[in-house]
Protein backbone atom coordinates (compact mmCIF):
# COMPACT_ATOMS: atom_id res chain seq x y z
CA UNK A 1 0.00 0.00 0.00
CA UNK A 2 2.86 2.39 0.82
CA UNK A 3 4.36 1.76 -2.60
CA UNK A 4 1.04 2.51 -4.33
CA UNK A 5 0.60 5.77 -2.41
CA UNK A 6 4.23 6.75 -3.07
CA UNK A 7 3.75 6.17 -6.80
CA UNK A 8 0.52 8.18 -6.83
CA UNK A 9 2.25 10.97 -4.91
CA UNK A 10 5.03 11.09 -7.47
CA UNK A 11 2.65 11.01 -10.44
CA UNK A 12 0.13 13.48 -9.00
CA UNK A 13 2.36 16.02 -7.27
CA UNK A 14 5.60 16.18 -9.19
CA UNK A 15 4.25 17.31 -12.54
CA UNK A 16 3.89 20.55 -14.47
CA UNK A 17 0.14 20.73 -13.88
CA UNK A 18 0.68 20.74 -10.11
CA UNK A 19 2.97 23.76 -10.23
CA UNK A 20 0.70 25.48 -12.75
CA UNK A 21 -2.13 25.17 -10.24
CA UNK A 22 0.07 26.58 -7.47
CA UNK A 23 0.96 29.60 -9.60
CA UNK A 24 -2.69 30.13 -10.57
CA UNK A 25 -3.81 30.22 -6.92
CA UNK A 26 -0.92 32.51 -5.96
CA UNK A 27 -1.54 34.89 -8.87
CA UNK A 28 -5.28 34.99 -8.17
CA UNK A 29 -4.62 35.81 -4.51
CA UNK A 30 -2.13 38.61 -5.17
CA UNK A 31 -4.09 40.20 -8.01
CA UNK A 32 -7.59 39.94 -6.52
CA UNK A 33 -6.51 41.22 -3.10
CA UNK A 34 -4.36 44.04 -4.48
CA UNK A 35 -6.83 46.70 -3.31
CA UNK A 36 -6.66 45.55 0.32
CA UNK A 37 -2.89 45.17 0.20
CA UNK A 38 -2.51 48.67 -1.20
CA UNK A 39 -4.78 50.05 1.52
CA UNK A 40 -2.55 48.39 4.11
CA UNK A 41 0.51 49.98 2.53
CA UNK A 42 -1.11 53.43 2.37
CA UNK A 43 -2.24 53.21 6.01
CA UNK A 44 1.22 52.14 7.15
CA UNK A 45 -0.22 49.36 9.30
CA UNK A 46 -3.43 48.30 10.99
CA UNK A 47 -4.98 48.01 14.44
CA UNK A 48 -6.12 44.47 13.71
CA UNK A 49 -2.64 42.96 13.54
CA UNK A 50 0.84 43.18 12.01
CA UNK A 51 1.14 43.73 8.28
CA UNK A 52 2.47 40.27 7.43
CA UNK A 53 -0.45 38.53 9.16
CA UNK A 54 -3.12 40.71 7.56
CA UNK A 55 -1.56 40.36 4.12
CA UNK A 56 -1.49 36.59 4.52
CA UNK A 57 -5.10 36.56 5.77
CA UNK A 58 -6.26 38.73 2.86
CA UNK A 59 -4.54 36.47 0.31
CA UNK A 60 -5.43 33.07 1.76
CA UNK A 61 -9.02 33.82 2.82
CA UNK A 62 -10.05 36.33 0.15
CA UNK A 63 -13.34 35.72 -1.66
CA UNK A 64 -11.75 35.69 -5.11
CA UNK A 65 -8.88 33.48 -3.95
CA UNK A 66 -11.33 30.88 -2.68
CA UNK A 67 -13.21 31.10 -5.98
CA UNK A 68 -10.12 29.95 -7.90
CA UNK A 69 -9.28 27.07 -5.55
CA UNK A 70 -11.88 24.57 -6.90
CA UNK A 71 -10.55 25.14 -10.41
CA UNK A 72 -6.83 24.99 -9.71
CA UNK A 73 -6.61 21.99 -7.37
CA UNK A 74 -8.01 19.66 -10.03
CA UNK A 75 -5.20 20.42 -12.50
CA UNK A 76 -2.71 17.87 -11.15
CA UNK A 77 -4.80 14.69 -10.99
CA UNK A 78 -8.48 15.52 -11.44
CA UNK A 79 -8.89 13.70 -14.75
CA UNK A 80 -6.31 10.93 -14.26
CA UNK A 81 -8.73 8.21 -13.14
CA UNK A 82 -11.03 8.81 -16.11
CA UNK A 83 -8.08 8.79 -18.52
CA UNK A 84 -6.91 5.45 -17.13
CA UNK A 85 -10.41 4.02 -17.44
CA UNK A 86 -10.70 5.12 -21.07
CA UNK A 87 -7.27 3.75 -21.99
CA UNK A 88 -8.02 0.56 -19.98
CA UNK A 89 -4.79 1.10 -18.07
CA UNK A 90 -6.90 0.91 -14.91
CA UNK A 91 -7.64 -2.78 -15.58
CA UNK A 92 -3.95 -3.51 -15.98
CA UNK A 93 -3.18 -1.69 -12.72
CA UNK A 94 -5.87 -3.64 -10.86
CA UNK A 95 -4.36 -6.93 -12.02
CA UNK A 96 -0.94 -5.91 -10.75
CA UNK A 97 -1.87 -4.25 -7.44
CA UNK A 98 -5.41 -5.41 -6.70
CA UNK A 99 -8.63 -3.47 -7.00
CA UNK A 100 -8.73 -2.25 -3.39
CA UNK A 101 -5.20 -0.88 -3.51
CA UNK A 102 -5.89 0.76 -6.85
CA UNK A 103 -9.00 2.51 -5.54
CA UNK A 104 -7.24 3.75 -2.40
CA UNK A 105 -4.25 4.85 -4.49
CA UNK A 106 -6.34 6.97 -6.88
CA UNK A 107 -8.18 8.59 -3.97
CA UNK A 108 -4.84 9.25 -2.26
CA UNK A 109 -3.51 10.84 -5.45
CA UNK A 110 -6.38 13.32 -5.49
CA UNK A 111 -6.08 14.06 -1.76
CA UNK A 112 -2.33 14.61 -1.86
CA UNK A 113 -2.25 16.63 -5.08
CA UNK A 114 -5.12 18.94 -4.12
CA UNK A 115 -4.08 19.31 -0.50
CA UNK A 116 -0.40 19.96 -1.12
CA UNK A 117 -1.11 22.29 -4.03
CA UNK A 118 -3.12 24.66 -1.87
CA UNK A 119 -0.71 24.34 1.08
CA UNK A 120 2.26 25.12 -1.17
CA UNK A 121 0.46 28.18 -2.57
CA UNK A 122 -0.38 29.31 0.97
CA UNK A 123 3.25 28.86 2.03
CA UNK A 124 4.33 31.12 -0.83
CA UNK A 125 1.68 33.66 0.21
CA UNK A 126 3.07 33.59 3.75
CA UNK A 127 6.62 34.12 2.51
CA UNK A 128 5.63 37.02 0.27
CA UNK A 129 3.58 38.55 3.10
CA UNK A 130 6.50 38.36 5.57
CA UNK A 131 8.96 39.84 3.07
CA UNK A 132 6.70 42.53 1.62
CA UNK A 133 4.64 43.53 4.66
CA UNK A 134 6.75 42.53 7.66
CA UNK A 135 7.73 46.15 8.31
CA UNK A 136 4.15 47.32 8.93
CA UNK A 137 3.43 47.24 12.69
CA UNK A 138 0.27 46.99 14.75
CA UNK A 139 -1.22 50.49 15.16
CA UNK A 140 -2.55 49.64 18.61
CA UNK A 141 -1.26 48.85 22.09
CA UNK A 142 -3.80 46.05 22.54
CA UNK A 143 -3.19 43.96 19.45
CA UNK A 144 -3.17 40.15 19.39
CA UNK A 145 -0.14 38.33 20.82
CA UNK A 146 2.40 36.78 18.46
CA UNK A 147 1.61 33.29 19.78
CA UNK A 148 -2.05 33.77 18.90
CA UNK A 149 -1.18 34.88 15.36
CA UNK A 150 1.26 32.00 14.95
CA UNK A 151 -1.40 29.51 16.03
CA UNK A 152 -3.86 30.90 13.47
CA UNK A 153 -1.26 30.60 10.73
CA UNK A 154 -0.39 27.02 11.68
CA UNK A 155 -4.05 25.99 11.84
CA UNK A 156 -4.67 27.48 8.39
CA UNK A 157 -2.50 24.81 6.74
CA UNK A 158 -4.47 21.68 7.77
CA UNK A 159 -7.62 23.59 6.85
CA UNK A 160 -6.08 24.46 3.49
CA UNK A 161 -4.98 20.86 2.91
CA UNK A 162 -8.49 19.52 3.51
CA UNK A 163 -9.94 22.28 1.37
CA UNK A 164 -7.73 21.42 -1.59
CA UNK A 165 -8.27 17.68 -1.09
CA UNK A 166 -12.06 18.08 -1.07
CA UNK A 167 -12.32 19.94 -4.36
CA UNK A 168 -9.77 17.70 -6.05
CA UNK A 169 -11.89 14.67 -5.13
CA UNK A 170 -15.04 16.44 -6.31
CA UNK A 171 -13.33 16.93 -9.67
CA UNK A 172 -12.19 13.33 -9.84
CA UNK A 173 -15.67 12.11 -8.94
CA UNK A 174 -17.26 14.34 -11.60
CA UNK A 175 -14.90 13.01 -14.28
CA UNK A 176 -15.59 9.35 -13.42
CA UNK A 177 -19.37 9.78 -13.18
CA UNK A 178 -19.74 11.84 -16.39
CA UNK A 179 -17.04 9.89 -18.28
CA UNK A 180 -15.48 13.21 -19.28
CA UNK A 181 -12.12 14.23 -17.82
CA UNK A 182 -12.60 17.87 -18.75
CA UNK A 183 -15.54 18.15 -16.38
CA UNK A 184 -13.10 17.46 -13.55
CA UNK A 185 -11.96 21.07 -13.97
CA UNK A 186 -15.39 22.64 -14.49
CA UNK A 187 -17.75 20.87 -12.06
CA UNK A 188 -16.02 21.91 -8.78
CA UNK A 189 -16.10 25.58 -9.78
CA UNK A 190 -19.74 25.38 -10.92
CA UNK A 191 -20.75 23.60 -7.72
CA UNK A 192 -18.92 26.15 -5.56
CA UNK A 193 -20.49 29.07 -7.43
CA UNK A 194 -24.03 27.65 -7.44
CA UNK A 195 -23.99 26.77 -3.74
CA UNK A 196 -22.60 30.20 -2.85
CA UNK A 197 -25.16 32.11 -4.91
CA UNK A 198 -28.09 30.03 -3.63
CA UNK A 199 -27.08 30.55 -0.02
CA UNK A 200 -26.58 34.30 -0.44
CA UNK A 201 -29.90 34.77 -2.22
CA UNK A 202 -32.29 32.22 -0.75
CA UNK A 203 -30.87 30.87 2.51
CA UNK A 204 -29.11 33.85 4.03
CA UNK A 205 -29.37 32.56 7.60
CA UNK A 206 -27.94 29.12 6.74
CA UNK A 207 -24.27 29.99 6.44
CA UNK A 208 -23.13 26.36 6.55
CA UNK A 209 -24.63 25.84 3.07
CA UNK A 210 -22.08 28.22 1.58
CA UNK A 211 -18.72 26.56 0.70
CA UNK A 212 -16.90 29.79 1.45
CA UNK A 213 -17.69 29.41 5.15
CA UNK A 214 -16.22 25.89 5.21
CA UNK A 215 -13.07 27.04 3.47
CA UNK A 216 -12.22 30.07 5.62
CA UNK A 217 -13.05 31.11 9.21
CA UNK A 218 -15.16 34.05 8.07
CA UNK A 219 -18.25 33.15 10.08
CA UNK A 220 -17.33 29.88 11.83
CA UNK A 221 -14.17 29.02 13.76
CA UNK A 222 -11.14 27.19 12.37
CA UNK A 223 -12.15 24.07 14.29
CA UNK A 224 -15.61 24.03 12.69
CA UNK A 225 -14.09 24.48 9.23
CA UNK A 226 -11.60 21.64 9.76
CA UNK A 227 -14.23 19.23 11.09
CA UNK A 228 -16.70 20.11 8.32
CA UNK A 229 -14.04 19.70 5.62
CA UNK A 230 -12.84 16.42 7.13
CA UNK A 231 -16.36 14.96 7.09
CA UNK A 232 -16.93 16.13 3.52
CA UNK A 233 -13.55 14.72 2.44
CA UNK A 234 -14.33 11.30 3.88
CA UNK A 235 -17.79 11.26 2.28
CA UNK A 236 -16.51 12.44 -1.12
CA UNK A 237 -13.58 10.04 -1.02
CA UNK A 238 -15.84 7.05 -0.34
CA UNK A 239 -18.21 8.19 -3.09
CA UNK A 240 -15.30 8.55 -5.52
CA UNK A 241 -14.00 5.05 -4.78
CA UNK A 242 -17.53 3.60 -5.11
CA UNK A 243 -18.03 5.29 -8.51
CA UNK A 244 -14.59 4.18 -9.69
CA UNK A 245 -15.28 0.60 -8.56
CA UNK A 246 -18.56 0.60 -10.48
CA UNK A 247 -16.76 1.69 -13.63
CA UNK A 248 -14.14 -1.03 -13.14
CA UNK A 249 -16.77 -3.70 -12.56
CA UNK A 250 -18.45 -2.93 -15.89
CA UNK A 251 -15.30 -2.09 -17.84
Amino acid sequence: MRHIIAVEFKNSVWNVRFFAGVLLILAAALISEQLYLQFLIDAGGSQEGPGWFLAYSFCSNGTNTLLFVPIAVTFAAGGDAEMELRSRFALFSCVRSGKKKYLVGKAAGLILSGGFMLCFAMLLMLGISCIGFGQFPILSDHGPAFSELLLKVLVSFPRGFLNGALWAMVGGLAAVVTRNRYLAYAVPFILYYVLSVFQERYYRALFFLNPRYWMAPVYYSDLFCIVALLILCVFTGLLFMWALKRRLDYA
